[in-house]
């Protein structure tokens, strides 16, 4: 049988990369998502969600906007994180509608405990790569390129065949 000349190469750029990058979010992430649940209540966007917060961000907007997320899930989030006493939502004095987010003594423990358990876990496979610096800044550098470029693409521009609407 003769190979057939629409089948995508699997081995050309960009789908190796984009392989690559799959291969590496599961083999990553499942064991970090199942371990941080197993061993403290948490799933890896609520780790994560914490991390922010205990980082200083305070609004449940900026933690939508941050973590490239709809502002329903970080809601989920945030309700679960406030179920296990982790984090407290209070309104905002300036602004009623607004919700401000803390960090309680407890989600601060939690995090920390959580913080050892995700290196715990991507230590091994991290380690082969030696320092990880210079591949952070990299990885770094090409989502906050991709988002660019991703709002570029998909901002409306007229056709330059096309006349202009008004």
């Amino acid at each position: 049988m003769l190979p057939d000349s629409s089948a995508p190469d699997l081995a050309a750029q960009p789908l190796r990369f984009l392989n690559a990058y799959w291969t590496l979010w599961q083999a990553l992430a499942q064991p970090i998502d199942g371990t941080l649940t197993r061993l403290h209540g948490l799933d890896l966007r609520a780790f994560i969600a914490l991390s922010y917060v205990q980082g200083g961000m305070t609004s449940p907007g900026e933690l939508s906007t941050t973590m490239s997320i709809p502002k329903y899930e970080v809601s989920r989030t945030l309700d679960r994180l406030t179920k296990l006493g982790a984090i407290t939502r209070r309104s905002d004095p300036a602004n009623a509608r607004r919700r401000t987010l803390g960090v309680t003594p407890s989600g601060q423990a939690l995090w920390a405990s959580a913080l050892a358990t995700v290196q715990a876990v991507t230590q091994p496979p991290l380690e082969a790569l030696g320092p990880l610096e210079a591949l952070t800044f990299g990885l770094e550098q090409l989502a906050a390129h991709a988002q660019r470029c991703t709002v570029e693409h998909l901002t409306p521009h007229p056709s330059p065949t096309s006349p202009e609407q008004p």
